[in-house]
């Protein structure tokens, strides 16, 4: 892991269980870039665990990997706009008493709305994995998502990174 970035191992930590399966499927190095192999292997490991745990079939992993497949894009686009009015709050804060109110109230409300856009997906692709996985399974599933997540998480705090980015205004 020593080619890799600490922030890219990160994102990558972070992106395996929300698309493990689909990226395992996707795992021929896709650059020139010597971390990829790397990558593939990691992504192979995670989906088989994802298997393992949840006990799922080959059959339920062919769909759940198609199913994270379809919702990565909108999950990324998720990321990157709340990222962006984050950074729209942090810099207008950093003005101090010279901030641009209308500024920073149209990007809280853009924040709540991309809250309630991620609430929206998440319910779109439960229902998706709930057409041939258990309830127990879906459960197992968000349990190691956010399990993963949390670990990120601790290994940026101890690097002294804080939280993920993006985590808060």
């Amino acid at each position: 892991m020593t080619s890799m970035t600490f922030a890219r191992r990160a994102a990558l930590a972070l992106a395996l269980l929300a698309g493990a399966p689909a990226m395992a499927q996707q795992a021929a190095p896709m650059g020139g870039d010597s971390s990829r192999p790397l990558e593939a292997r990691v992504r192979q490991r995670v989906a088989a665990v994802v298997q393992q745990r949840l006990a799922l079939s080959d059959d339920q992993m062919r769909q759940l990997t198609a199913v994270n497949a379809s919702y990565e894009t909108r999950r990324r686009d998720l990321v990157a706009r709340e990222r962006a009015s984050r950074v729209a709050i942090r810099q207008e804060l950093a003005r101090g008493k010279d901030a641009d109110q209308k500024r920073v109230q149209e990007s809280l409300d853009a924040l709540f709305r991309l809250q309630r856009e991620r609430i929206d997906l998440a319910e779109q692709e439960q229902r998706e994995l709930a057409k041939f996985m258990q309830p127990s399974q879906r459960a197992g599933y968000l349990a190691l998502q956010e399990q993963l997540k949390r670990r990120v998480e601790a290994m940026r705090a101890r690097r002294g990174q804080g939280p993920a980015q993006g985590a808060r205004p």
